[in-house]
């Protein structure tokens, strides 16, 4: 819970973070539009006010200019002041800039030729927005300047400020709780996935992270969760069952042994009588090592830990021994071994792997194919390996095995039976030692008599060279 806690609030700062700087850059926007509109307005009002004395401006004679205007035109007081040479000639009453001040903006307009804006502090201190433009007299040079208050305007503007960030306070504390209620709702079906996941153990499997969301991430994990359950499900029910098989595995030749070993052991028994006895036990241990050697190497499958000692094999030479191996074994059920292999070709793979894979293929072959038949063995390059193939011409495999063929402890009929030697484990052992090599092992010509095993190996390097 503190996880997901410290994710919702690092989710609600960012969020809070985002939020402050659009309301920042929205506040400046704003502030500014209003600095701007309000800059605008009052430069109107002074080009206005200028144009209209230089228009009404009257040179009396003997130096003396007359300076009549409204000084509250558009209800906003305008002072004003002409400059003729290095004098000010007139202005208005109680003019707030200084003296200088006014020259040096007339000068400023005479030596541009054109109006000249500035801003300004008057004597007492008060901010101003001054205009000056040179206009023709007749006593040379002269130019007029007017200026107005923008004390208020400034005034206006520091409220539209604290407006703002009194608003962008309130905004941001609204928009926090509101972050965080809705990752406090984002976040829920991940603190509802983790409640089931520290709940679920290994005898409730079965269920499964039931909440509502919208099919985007959230859905995706939970999805994604939910098949995890499926798989951790399916591996624990088919490791039970594989427990449940082994046990029962071992269970049958360990209960013929003790039931041997104690009816020997009942009374007194001839040199012969021990013998068999013996012979019997010895059977069953035969057996209960292979099978020992068959889930030993499942297990390593199963964990990764099979890795193949590959070399390079000929493939010819070796589909030859294997049926030079099982040739009276054949001819003891009344069939025969033919070998199909090309004269060259090598297969990189570890060869007492790939003889076990064979040799079980080969074994079910002969066990099931039908008396005066033949058990064939073939190899022929394929989709850049080799194909090797065993097809025997019996029943062929029933429809309603094939989907668990693969599967541990499978069996189709009573033919595999610990008494034969099987306990169901060939192919599922087969399967794994062809995916150790990086290739498969299928049943193939499902639709004729008899069946077909086909083991793919990629091609070696070598060969592929």
């Amino acid at each position: 819970m503190s996880i997901l806690r410290s994710t919702r609030g690092r989710i609600v700062l960012v969020a809070v973070g985002l939020f402050a700087l659009a309301l920042l850059l929205a506040d400046g926007i704003v502030l500014a539009s209003v600095t701007v509109s309000q800059s605008k307005q009052a430069d109107a009002v002074l080009v206005a006010q200028a144009n209209l004395i230089a228009s009404n401006t009257q040179d009396t004679g003997g130096g003396q200019i007359s300076l009549t205007f409204d000084e509250t035109q558009g209800g906003v007081a305008v002072d004003a002041a002409i400059v003729s040479g290095t004098t000010v000639a007139a202005q208005t009453a109680n003019q707030p800039l200084p003296q200088g001040t006014i020259l040096n903006l007339a000068t400023r307009a005479i030596n541009a030729n054109g109006p000249v804006f500035a801003d300004v502090t008057d004597s007492h201190h008060v901010p101003r927005r001054a205009y000056a433009i040179p206009i023709t007299g007749g006593n040379g040079a002269q130019a007029l300047v007017v200026s107005r208050s923008v004390a208020e305007m400034l005034a206006v503007q520091g409220q539209a400020l604290v407006s703002l960030v009194l608003v962008s306070v309130v905004l941001l504390f609204l928009g926090g709780g509101l972050a965080y209620w809705l990752a406090g709702r984002a976040l829920r079906p991940v603190r509802i996935i983790a409640g089931t996941a520290r709940s679920i153990s290994e005898h409730d499997l079965h269920r499964r992270v039931e909440v509502k969301v919208p099919p985007d991430e959230l859905g995706e994990l939970v999805d994604t969760f939910n098949a995890m359950l499926d798989r951790l499900e399916a591996g624990y029910q088919s490791m039970g069952r594989f427990t449940a098989d082994a046990s029962h595995e071992l269970r049958a030749p360990l209960a013929l042994m003790r039931s041997e070993i104690e009816g020997t052991l009942s009374r007194a028994r001839t040199k012969e009588e021990y013998r068999h006895a013996l012979e019997s036990v010895q059977g069953e241990v035969g057996h209960l090592s292979r099978l020992a050697d068959q889930l030993l190497i499942l297990a390593r499958a199963d964990a990764g830990a099979l890795v193949p000692a590959k070399e390079k094999v000929d493939v010819a030479d070796f589909l030859h021994e294997t049926a030079a191996r099982w040739e009276a074994t054949a001819e003891a059920r009344g069939a025969r071994i033919e070998v199909s292999a090309p004269a060259s070709g090598y297969v990189e793979a570890d060869p007492a792997l790939l003889r076990r894979v064979i040799d079980n293929l080969v074994d079910n072959a002969v066990r099931h194919t039908n008396a005066g038949t033949s058990v064939d063995v073939r190899a022929y390059a394929a989709d850049g390996g080799w194909n090797l193939e065993v097809e025997d011409h019996g029943p062929g495999v029933p429809a309603e095995f094939r989907g668990r063929l693969f599967g541990r402890f499978s069996r189709s009929d009573s033919a595999r039976s610990p008494e034969d030697g099987g306990a169901g484990l060939g192919l599922a052992l087969s399967e794994a030692i062809a995916r150790a090599h990086g290739g498969d092992l299928e049943l193939a010509g499902e639709d004729g008599p008899g069946a077909v095993f086909r083991l793919h190996l990629p091609r070696s390097r070598k060969d592929a060279a």
